[in-house]
């Protein structure tokens, strides 16, 4: 690496943190000698060095150049120096300019000194001077301007000065009635108690209170020396105006250590400040260097009232409009206008408009435009919008699955969506004269016409003329104060919204190509939901499809959690995501829910909560006594039968007797039921009721028979019909 005289080598340690920077004095290569003298150490001398091992030092990273001359300030034309610096400097360079010129024997210490004390002998002048002088040549440069005096380092710059007399310019009193009425120095004291009043009453955040009430409010709780009494108000008493600080001193206190920015952010807020006071030095433009880098997106109530499609009579109210701009090239790429939000809802219609073919949608509206017109059906790398919308589970579902950055603006900082905020502005005043119903933002005069009545548009015609002034926009409008580069500038470059646009394509874009399908799956709300044999089961609803069935999903003892979306607005279909949202499957609503078609999510939890409400009423007010009910007529048969059990239980069969013969006796049960349930065709209700009709009664009764045997019921039974027919 090749040195140069004045050249600057800085050194750092392990932490990069400068240890010294060192200028080049004077190099001879033949003898591989180099002089240095460091431009940081107060005392420092010239040193002699070897050139190879400065070169060896740089390749080891050791030591670096430095680019940055700190003395460059020096640099400067003979018109911006006063007179009274160019003579002192012409002094100096009188002293010295005679022995830089011996090079190299001047920066030899011995050889040094014997010159300087040399010269102390023929002008008279001290030591320290010519070492000033001399090292003010070398560290600067080795340039005359290099020994200016330093008069900007003279005053003790930011510390506090503690005259011993009154400074400034004298008070009539004191030159016109007494010298002794020239006012308070200012000490320490005064300026603590300055200190306490400006942070008590001054720069109290919202007051606005004047300087005057400051200085007033210090005059009465810190300067007073007593109270009197006048009338019912105790008034304090404070020493005469040249016995106190005077207003003007305060002043000079606040303009002296209080900058105009700690006072505005004191007193008016740092998000006002931020907003109304900051500087504006850059363009919210050249934070995009391509189309799609970011989009900001927001929302604003539209100022105009709408009448129903239905019934013109009805009026609607007024519409809320989303607006989705590139930074870039200040093209509308997505618009929405409805009555949706300001919500996520509606911003999930902004941001689907953004992928949507532009030809298909202002088709939807009457309006015929070729693509070129409106070449935008594009994700962008990134959003900027306001807090609220974009932070929200459904805003990080779009950054998860598309990759897409959600960056939101701090509160009250809508300056830094300029470009869009604009938008609307223009939008809103541009249209006012064509839209009847449009907000009028002074105060309506009494008897005067309501602006309300006037409305005669409906949503889609004035999300017509919408979309005819973006076209417009974006097509033709000429941005005047668009801050063009050079690369714009040299290509002829129109500072158009569609030229910046295709410009920016051609060169440097971060457009994303994405299926509207997809793009909806992702903005429209997520749910975790569980999946068993009975379907996909979601708010109360069973969702199914073949595909899914084909897949074994529904099969029993198969239980899965998966993340669906839904679209609120109707629920008749919801959407199994796949692949990490990058696809989904599409499930319908099952039978067994059928009485939710048609329904919104609103409307579905609406009918529920009825339904679990009217089954609540009921079981409390109905089901609950019948239940009651039917537990004490069980509770009656049961008891009629234990006791009938009781009355006719034959203590001396055993178990063994009583489980006997079962099959048979059930037999010989279902043979008497078969004969009582038998039909007999045309018999009246009340026939075969009287003794002689009914055929069965020879037949002894079953509750009176008690078998005394293991021979068993049916065994009894033809015993009993033996002895009959004997």
């Amino acid at each position: 690496m090749e040195l140069f005289i004045n050249t600057l080598l800085e050194k750092r340690d392990a932490e990069s943190k400068l240890v010294d920077c060192e200028r080049v004095l004077w190099l001879n290569q033949s003898e591989d000698c180099a002089v240095t003298i460091s431009i940081i150490k107060k005392t420092g001398v010239p040193e002699i060095k070897r050139i190879s091992s400065i070169e060896q030092e740089l390749i080891e990273g050791v030591m670096i150049k430095r680019e940055h001359d700190p003395y460059s300030r020096f640099m400067v034309s003979e018109e911006l120096l006063t007179p009274k610096e160019i003579r002192l400097r012409d002094e100096a360079w009188k002293c010295i300019k005679d022995i830089v010129e011996l090079e190299p024997n001047i920066y030899n210490p011995k050889e040094r000194y014997e010159i300087i004390k040399s010269e102390m002998k023929r002008t008279g002048k001290g030591k320290n001077l010519y070492y000033k002088y001399l090292r003010y040549y070398w560290t600067g440069g080795k340039m005359v301007n290099a020994i200016l005096p330093r008069f900007r380092k003279c005053g003790g710059k930011g510390s506090k000065k503690n005259p011993t007399q009154k400074m400034g310019r004298p008070r009539e009193t004191s030159i016109s009635v007494d010298p002794k009425l020239k006012g308070v120095l200012i000490s320490e004291g005064h300026r603590k108690i300055f200190d306490a009043i400006i942070r008590e009453v001054y720069l109290k955040i919202n007051r606005r209170d004047s300087v005057k009430y400051t200085y007033i409010e210090m005059l009465k709780k810190y300067y007073q020396v007593g109270t009197t009494k006048k009338g019912r108000y105790e008034i304090p008493i404070i020493p005469p105006g040249h016995d106190v600080p005077s207003i003007a001193q305060l002043r000079y206190h606040i303009r002296r250590y209080y900058t105009k920015r700690k006072l505005l952010i004191a007193r008016e807020g740092e998000v006002t400040f931020n907003r109304d006071f900051r500087p504006l030095l850059g363009s919210e433009t050249r934070k995009a260097t391509g189309p799609g880098q970011i989009y900001e997106v927001d929302a604003t109530v539209a100022d105009v009232y709408l009448v129903s499609s239905i019934d013109p009579n009805i009026i609607v109210g007024r519409p809320v409009v989303y607006i989705v701009v590139d930074v870039y090239s200040h093209m509308v790429v997505g618009l929405y206008v409805g009555f949706e939000g300001p919500s996520w809802l509606g911003v999930m219609m902004a941001i689907e408009n953004t992928v949507e073919n532009k030809v298909e949608f202002c088709r939807q509206y009457d309006i015929e435009i070729t693509e070129e017109e409106w070449p935008c059906h594009h994700m962008p790398d990134s959003f900027m919008a306001d807090r609220g919308e974009m932070e929200s589970k459904n805003a990080d579902s779009l950054a998860n699955a598309l990759g897409i950055k959600i960056m939101n603006a701090p509160p009250y900082r809508a300056d830094l969506k300029g470009i869009v905020e604009q938008q609307f502005r223009t939008l809103n005043v541009t249209l006012q004269p064509w839209t009847p119903g449009a907000v009028k933002k002074e105060y309506k005069k009494r008897g005067g016409p309501d602006y309300v009545l006037d409305a005669k548009l409906t949503l889609k015609e004035f999300t017509q003329m919408m979309i005819e002034m973006i076209l417009q926009r974006n097509n033709h409008h000429y941005m005047e104060y668009y801050p063009l580069d050079k690369d714009q500038a040299l290509d002829k470059v129109r500072p158009v919204a569609r030229d910046l646009w295709n410009w920016g394509i051609s060169h440097n874009h971060y457009l994303k190509n994405v299926h509207p399908d997809i793009v909806r799956l992702n903005v429209l709300p997520e749910a975790k939901v569980s999946v068993n044999r009975e379907g996909i089961y979601f708010e109360g609803m069973y969702y199914g499809c073949e595909e899914l069935a084909r897949q074994d999903w529904f099969v029993k003892g198969k239980t899965q959690k998966v993340p669906i979306a839904y679209d609120r607005r109707c629920m008749n279909y919801v959407y199994v995501k796949t692949d990490n949202g990058k696809g989904f499957i599409k499930c319908d609503l099952l039978a067994k829910s059928s009485r939710f078609i048609n329904m919104s999510l609103e409307e579905v939890k609406s009918t529920r909560y009825e339904e679990k409400l009217s089954r609540s009423m009921y079981y409390n007010e109905t089901e609950l006594q019948e239940e009651v009910t039917l537990s004490a007529k069980l509770e009656a048969i049961k008891n009629e039968a234990m006791k009938r059990s009781a009355d006719n239980q034959d203590h001396s069969l055993t178990k063994s007797e009583r489980k006997s013969n079962i099959k048979g006796n059930k037999a010989v049960e279902r043979d008497m039921l078969r004969k009582e349930q038998a039909y007999e065709l045309g018999k009246s209700p009340n026939e075969g009721t009287d003794e002689q009709s009914n055929p069965g009664d020879h037949v002894i009764p079953l509750e009176t028979y008690k078998p005394k045997s293991k021979l068993g019921l049916l065994a009894k039974l033809k015993e009993t019909e033996e002895k009959k027919h004997g």
